[in-house]
């Protein structure tokens, strides 16, 4: 696996890190989260960077056919299925690898992309939407504008995530939406979420041509 400033963030130190009442990015995150599951009932859902399945409680095991998860941490991985392997069986399975055009996914029916495509990268990020748009039914996102707030909030535990701006670009909304466009898939539904320290986290959903 290709190094990635990801593989070195704990677990711990990240969710600290969202959870912090300065930032307050993990508790909304499970609440989007909620919102994107009631939104699209689906019996197929795939989750990038799915860390350690912040949100899966909002998910009924009994009512979903596979539950597929990514991420390019494999202690995120482990702790994940710690968490919630007993709960969801057969149905989840987890994957370790890089999100980018290479990547061929399992078909869902919804497909989560939160927080991802900063360190994706906007133009990689339609490429491999438009590699895997045949198994793909909804794909709903939530990115970050930064604002005057910089890449990452202020917190004790700032100093772990310096290394992620060797991978970050801020995304547009607009500009996701007409990449996206140019691939195929048309915005449905836009949702925008103000956090306490002047960041913005937007949620778009797009419905692909399948």
């Amino acid at each position: 696996m290709e190094a990635n400033p990801w593989r070195d963030i704990r677990l711990d130190v990240y969710e600290s890190h969202m959870s912090d009442q300065s930032v307050g990015q993990l508790d909304l995150l499970r609440r989007i989260t909620a919102d994107q599951l009631r939104d699209h009932p689906s019996r197929r859902i795939g989750i990038l960077g799915i860390a350690g399945g912040n949100g899966l409680d909002e998910v009924d095991p009994t009512r979903i056919d596979a539950l597929t998860g990514y991420d390019i941490n494999p202690d995120y991985l482990d702790a994940c299925h710690a968490r919630y392997g007993e709960a969801f069986g057969a149905r989840m399975q987890l994957r370790e690898c890089s999100i980018d055009r290479s990547l061929t996914i399992e078909p869902t029916d919804l497909l989560l992309a939160n927080l991802i495509i900063e360190y994706v990268g906007l133009p990689e990020f339609a490429a491999f939407v438009a590699a895997n748009s045949a198994r793909i039914g909804i794909l709903s996102c939530v990115t970050q504008q930064n604002g005057t707030a910089g890449l990452v909030s202020s917190t004790r535990y700032s100093a772990a995530f310096a290394g992620l701006a060797s991978v970050a670009s801020e995304v547009d909304p607009g500009g996701l939406t007409a990449a996206l466009t140019a691939v195929g898939l048309s915005l449905t539904a836009q949702v925008e979420h103000p956090l306490p320290n002047g960041k913005l986290l937007t949620r778009q959903d797009f419905a692909t041509a399948r």
